[in-house]
This record gives C-alpha cells, structure tokens and sequence, in this order.
C-alpha cells in the first residue's frame, strides 16, 4: 500500500515536470507561464516535502512549521516575477 502512494506521487512529480516543460514554447503569454510553472513547482515542492521528506506522519506543528515559509516563499516569487513582467 505504502509503495502504491509513493509511486502516485512520483508519477504526477513527473507529469507535472513533463506539463511544464510543455509549456516553454507554447504561445502563452509570458505572465500567465510564469505564475503557472512557478505554481507547479509549488505543488511538487509541497508534495516532495509531505511524502519524501515525511512531513505528513509528523504533528501538526512541526508540518506547519516547515510548509507555511515554503508557501509564503512561493507567494513573494510569484509577486516579484509578475511584477517584472506586467499584465497587459
């Protein structure tokens, strides 16, 4: 059951590698492909973290500890690389 989960995980780890190199080359604009591979590296981020690193069995407090600056960190890159790149 355990190696089940951790197969999942490593699957949608490289579907969403494969969804973002996918993505370079593709007529999106820029802002729209920066925020999106930036939130994909997020989730794998987080992913990794729960599962790799096994922060899912520890308590609640110490995950909490780790993945609330790992999320902010997301949040300030996304704002810092948008505002590089205006909308419109």
């Amino acid at each position: 059951m355990k190696t089940k989960i951790y197969i999942i995980i490593f699957l949608v780890l490289v579907g969403s590698t494969a969804g973002e190199l996918l993505m370079i080359g593709q007529p999106i604009p820029q802002n729209i492909l920066v925020v999106s591979i930036v939130g994909l590296a997020g989730v794998k981020a987080v992913l990794i973290a729960m599962f790799f690193q096994h922060l899912k069995d520890e308590p609640r407090a110490l995950s909490t500890l780790v993945l609330l600056p790992l999320i902010g960190a997301i949040i300030f890159m996304t704002i810092t690389l948008v505002s590089v790149q205006p909308f419109g």
